[in-house]
Order: C-alpha cells, then structure tokens, then sequence
C-alpha cells in the first residue's frame, strides 16, 4: 500500500495510543480533546485544559492530508486557570472545502502566564459524510464507498484498473490512498460538493467531480466511464502538474477522455461535424476551458482526439516524457518542443493533417513603427492579432484556470479545479 500509508497508520496509531491520557508540561495540564463533526458545515475542535497560572493562550495547528499545507487557528476563550476552548473550522464555506473522508492532522499548543508552553501530540481526524451508513471495499491504495443499492463493487475493479493503466501511460505513482464515494442521487451529493450560488445548485447535476487531489465523487448511476475520466486526473496532477502552475486544458482533459472506454456519441459527432466545416477550436485556445457553452462539446472531443492523435502516432514513451518535462516546470511550448521537436501551431498542423485538413492559416503580425516613448504616457504595443480561421479565439498560453463545465449532450458534468489554492485553500495545494 505504499510507504506512504505504512508510515501514516503507524503514526496514527502511536498519535491515539498518547492522546489516551492526558498531556502534562511543567503546570500545564490538557484533560480532554476531541473534534466533533457537523458535517457538511464544519467540524470543532474541543479542548479542556488547566494549569498553575491563568491558561493565555491556545492554537490550534493543522493539516489536511494528503497534501495540504500547515495551518492553525487561534480561538477566543476566557483566560483563567481552567479553560474549555472550541474552534469551528468551516468546512465547505467557499474559502476552505473539505472532501468526504479528509483526514485532519492536528495538535494544540498552550501558553499560560507563567510562561510554560505546552504542545500535545498529533492527532488524526477523518471527516465523514455522518448521514448515511457507509459501505467500503478496497484494493491496494484505492477504496470505494457506498450505502445504497446496486452493484456498487463494479467500481472497485473500474477504479484499480483505471488507477494502473493511467499510471503506466504516464509514468506515475500514485503513493496515496484514493477514495471514491458513490451516492445514491443527485441530492445526496449536493451538500458534499463544494459549496456554490444557490442558482448553481439548482441548476447543476453532477454525475461525477474529483473534489480533491484524493477524492472523487459520483452517482451511483454515473457508469464506469465517469469514474475513469475523474480518476484519471488524480494521476495527471501526480505525473504532470509542477512547480510553476497545471497542465493545459486541452492535455488534462483530453487525457481524462482517453482512460474512458469511449469518448461518447455527442463529443464524436460534434467533432465530425466540426471537422467536415472545418471550424475546429484552435490548439491554443484550448489551453484553457472554453467559456462558451456552445463549443464545450466540441472542446472534449477536440481534446480526446488531440491525445489520442499524440500517443498513437508518436507513442507512449514521448507522450509520458510530456508529463515528466511539465512536471519539471515547463511551459506548454517549451515542453512540446522539447519532446516532440513543434509547439502548439506545430502539433496542430500535425494533428490536423491527420484528419484531412489543411494548416490552420494564420495572421502575421504587421510590424509596428518604432516610436520614442513620451514621459508619463505609456510606450506603444502591438495589437494582439488571432487565427484567420473560420473562427476567431483568444489565444494564450499556459493560463492557470477553474471551471465548472456542463455537459449536457452527454448527461453528466466534469469540475475542473485549481489545485494551487482559490477556493480549496490549504487543501487544494497539491504534491510536489
């Protein structure tokens, strides 16, 4: 199971086998602790602590693990020589969310007015989804959950096989526990996602969204291939993402639609169509999600088809070699260009040719006059110029992005998240 988990359930078996009595540092003396979970709003950690001198101050420190970053809090509470002390740490606030099954490390540390300081020995809580009555079944690193009916182990097959085969394709090892939770309906889930408008809310219907770096969820009617894609981008985060920011879009996504056992009748037809019009999105473009609802559809098929075009025509080993150069901290064009010797222009004419098109013709940039910047006034630019193409799009490069993207034709929705910090906070820094 790693050495990873090995470590963590010794530790933890050591953190519970302290926190069975009480902790004792010159006059300080902690009596109790415990966290108690309010699940989905918050969860409280609790303290009971006395001393000689007036207890001044208490923080709490902590973790979210697998790869959140050292945190702490500093609740409020009555100087004296007892103190009862509580911290509500949101849970799902849109500043931090915690996924089901988050595990919690944590430890206090205590000052009172004599000087003497005290820290208690870590500790681990695991943040559960305490409305239901959980299932589990598990191989290796990977487990899943479920408390309604159906053949809810399928997922289990699904997710080891897809865990080792993305693994393989990239050249990756996951070494964390991953965890798969399977609900029942779309109302179910909805408090364990993370928190959005109430509009949002209404309108969503999420079939399946990795939540976290070691966490997906989905519906029990969802099917395999959702479960391959999200799964899948737990191992390209692992093989891809560096220290300078994520994968393009087009990349992340595209793989994610390759694990799956088919790309989907909607993203194929969509992109035969858009092929025969030749109104393709450009690869550069692609570096982020579209925003336009319309050419979702069209961005996942495009995607699929670019990664499938990669790894068949040049093969697995370059396509792994991709991912290790981004996950060194490259640039979408520098990685490309080292790898397969063309940036993104280059891969796109190449993958084009593969489906019958011609180059996508390209505006060249008139040049600028040289002109002698005025004091206070800004110096002059070039204009940004796009594709001539039969369609127009923004184009940039290596653009950190989030979106939630909706994708009707197919009956389901993928969340793409950040895993550099917005909305996830300490939890979403991911591993590096």
């Amino acid at each position: 199971m790693g050495k990873w988990l090995i470590a963590l359930a010794l530790f933890v078996a050591f953190a519970a086998g302290l926190a069975a009595g009480p902790a004792r540092a010159q006059g300080i003396e902690v009596t109790a602790q415990d966290v108690a979970n309010s699940f989905p709003d918050e969860i409280v950690f609790r303290l009971s602590v006395s001393s000689d001198a007036d207890i001044q101050k208490v923080t709490v420190h902590y973790e979210i693990l697998p790869d959140g970053v050292p945190a702490y809090g500093v609740p409020q509470f009555e100087p004296g020589p007892q103190a009862q002390v509580d911290f509500h740490l949101n849970a799902n606030d849109g500043q931090l969310y915690l996924a089901p099954g988050a595990e919690i490390l944590y430890h206090w540390e205590i000052e009172d007015a004599a000087g003497d300081k005290l820290s208690t020995e870590p500790a681990t809580f695991v943040y559960q989804d305490t409305r239901y009555d959980w299932e589990s079944a598990s191989e290796g690193n990977v487990s899943v959950h479920w408390y309604g009916g159906g053949d809810a182990e399928s997922y289990l097959r699904v997710a080891r096989d897809t865990l080792d085969r993305m693994s393989a394709l990239l050249g990756a090892e996951v070494d964390f526990p991953v965890k798969v939770w399977v609900y029942d309906s779309n109302d179910d889930m909805l408090a364990a996602l993370p928190r959005r408008s109430e509009g949002q809310e209404i309108e969503r219907r999420t079939a399946g969204v990795r939540v976290a770096s070691d966490t997906v969820l989905m519906l029990a009617d969802g099917g395999g291939d959702i479960l391959r894609h999200e799964l899948t981008h737990v191992v390209t985060s692992v093989a891809g993402e560096g220290p300078y920011g994520g994968l393009p879009a087009w990349l992340d996504e595209g793989t994610a639609m390759y694990a799956q056992s088919e790309p989907g009748e909607g993203f194929t037809s969509t992109l035969e169509g858009a092929v025969d019009r030749d109104r393709l999105l450009s690869v550069r473009s692609m570096t982020s999600p579209t925003g336009d609802p319309d050419k979702v559809t069209l961005f996942y098929g495009e995607a699929w088809s670019l990664v499938s075009f990669m790894v068949e025509e040049y093969g697995e080993e370059k396509f792994a070699q991709l991912y290790a150069v981004f996950k060194d901290g490259s640039t979408t064009d520098n990685a490309l260009q080292q790898v397969y010797g063309f940036d993104q222009e280059g891969l796109e004419d190449a993958w084009r040719a593969s489906l019958g098109l011609a180059p996508r013709q390209r505006a060249t940039a008139t040049p600028t006059p040289t002109a002698t910047a005025t004091p206070g006034l800004p110096s002059p630019s070039a204009t940004p110029t796009q594709d001539n193409g039969s369609q127009a799009e923004d184009e940039g490069d290596d653009v950190p992005w989030a979106t939630a993207a909706a994708l009707g034709a197919a009956g389901f929705a993928f969340v793409a998240v950040s895993l550099g910090g917005g909305v996830f906070l300490a939890r979403r820094l991911r591993r590096r």
